[in-house]
């Protein structure tokens, strides 16, 4: 048996056109084409072309660095004789910032020329010297620099051109009230009209219809929004019942600008003045709900002042007993309450840890019972001892006491932190925050939510710190401003 392999190796770039041309008509498009047999060894590639420079790379970098060091030396000269120069104005006048900036420029190359420093030394010393700071002084003074170089233009400064500058008459109510009244004087500017209408007239009318805008559409829009997407969705409830809020009058809220001669000041008052607490009810279905509301001359000769006690006392005798009396027996009310220190405070037996002490006995509230779960059942647990104590008869257990009982004490901690925990904190820093931590005391609720829950409705406290999400806020703006208008700023 006779058997031959044939193998071909070759570069297709060595074929011509012509030759590619011919094997192709000879054989056809289906004939496979074996080259000559011979030897393995593939050919020999082409050297690749070498670029002559026209000087060293060594050369080239001397070249460069004179060509920069030819650039700076420029840049010196004519910033020189621009500062020589009577014809140069600068910007503010040979003192001010321009001038100021255009000779800290002046340094700064002349030391880095003529004495050849570090450039960022130079800057620093440059900056400081022409009553600069030195740091941001410095990296101010490298980047006018090379734009000095580069561009040969001056620092301009950005006094005047903020993007925050507003004129009104950009504006288009401004401009259309102006329009009209020059239209309708026949095009004749009478300066002291014009300012006369816009002091008096044009200016507080715009303002006082941005002001309505804002309360009337723009905070209302908000808070109808944030209702709608935000608080409705998380209880899975469609339509709200009552709504609570409260606001208080002082009678010295007043404005802090005063007319008094010179070397004369306005005698301060030593106290906030007599005021009313006003505690009422909106509700969504009939409005103003007069009956439910309550008044309050607080201070502390009259009648005190407002807490979470006589909100809880309004909410049973006076708020829910209108409000069912209204709508009638089946209604639920959904109550919309301020996060306020009074709304938020907590019954006298509720369980809070920062009440208790670590130890038995003192000076602690006797609280309600707690619970705790232990092998998956829930067991109750005294928060005082019992009468036939040998050593505590009767008396708050205690955190440590409570923990032991629990087994949940943790010996190699202290008992309370000397300040406040931190709630944020994962790791536990006393005894007193394990106790924080345990589900009975994380589920204890407020007075107020316990009372309106107890009566069968439902309450929200709107969020902390966010004025722009409590219509109760809007509401007192409302009043605050009416009582200035109108009033005489006394009881």
């Amino acid at each position: 048996m006779d058997i031959r392999l044939t193998v071909g190796i070759g570069y297709l770039s060595d074929l011509s056109a012509d030759d590619s041309s011919e094997s192709e008509s000879e054989t056809g498009p289906n004939t496979t084409v074996a080259t000559a047999t011979g030897s393995c060894q593939p050919p020999e590639r082409q050297p690749l072309k070498k670029q002559k420079l026209d000087a060293p790379s060594r050369i080239q970098r001397e070249w460069r660095k004179a060509e920069h060091t030819k650039s700076w030396m420029d840049g010196l000269l004519a910033i020189e004789k621009l500062l020589k120069s009577k014809t140069t104005h600068f910007v503010g006048g040979p003192s001010g910032l321009q001038a100021k900036r255009t000779r800290a420029i002046a340094s700064y190359l002349a030391l880095v020329v003529r004495k050849n420093r570090c450039r960022t030394v130079a800057s620093q010393l440059a900056a400081e010297s022409h009553g600069f700071a030195r740091m941001w002084g410095g990296r101010q003074v490298r980047n006018w620099a090379n734009t000095w170089i580069s561009r040969r233009t001056l620092p301009l400064s950005l006094t005047g051109r903020h993007t925050k500058t507003y004129s009104l008459l950009s504006d288009p109510g401004i401009a259309t009230e102006l329009r009209t009244y020059m239209r309708s004087n026949k095009w004749a500017i009478n300066p002291e009209k014009l300012t006369a209408l816009t002091k008096n007239q044009l200016i507080p009318a715009e303002a006082e219809k941005y002001v309505q805008q804002i309360t009337a559409n723009e905070m209302p829009n908000g808070l109808r929004q944030y209702m709608e997407l935000e608080l409705f969705p998380r209880v899975h409830l469609k339509v709200s019942k009552g709504i609570s809020l409260a606001t208080a009058l002082q009678s010295h809220d007043a404005t802090s600008q005063y007319w008094v001669f010179d070397n004369e000041y306005r005698l301060q008052k030593k106290g906030a003045g007599r005021g009313i607490h006003r505690s009422d009810v909106i509700c969504s279905t009939v409005g103003h709900l007069v009956e439910a509301g309550q008044s309050l001359e607080y201070g502390k000769n009259y009648d005190g002042y407002w807490n979470g006690e006589l909100f809880v006392n309004q909410l049973k005798e006076k708020i829910i007993p209108a409000f069912e009396r209204i709508h009638g027996a089946g209604y639920q009310a959904l109550f919309f309450i301020d996060n306020s220190q009074g709304h938020s405070a907590y019954a006298e037996d509720a369980l809070l840890a920062s009440r208790m002490n670590v130890n038995p006995g003192g000076k602690q509230p006797r609280m309600r019972d707690g619970w705790y779960q232990k092998d998956g059942v829930t067991v109750v647990q005294k928060m005082v001892f019992s009468q036939d104590h040998p050593m505590h008869t009767g008396e708050p257990k205690g955190i440590k006491a409570i923990l032991l009982e629990r087994k949940c004490w943790n010996g190699h901690i202290r008992g309370k932190c000397p300040s406040r925990c931190n709630s944020d904190a994962t790791v536990e820093c006393c005894n007193k925050r394990i106790l924080e931590c345990q589900p009975d005391f994380q589920e204890q609720k407020s007075l107020v939510q316990e009372t309106i829950e107890g009566l069968g409705h439902l309450c929200i406290f709107l969020p902390k710190f966010h004025c722009e999400l409590n219509f109760i806020e809007f509401f007192w703006g409302k009043v605050k401003k009416y009582i200035r208008d109108t009033s005489g700023k006394t009881f």
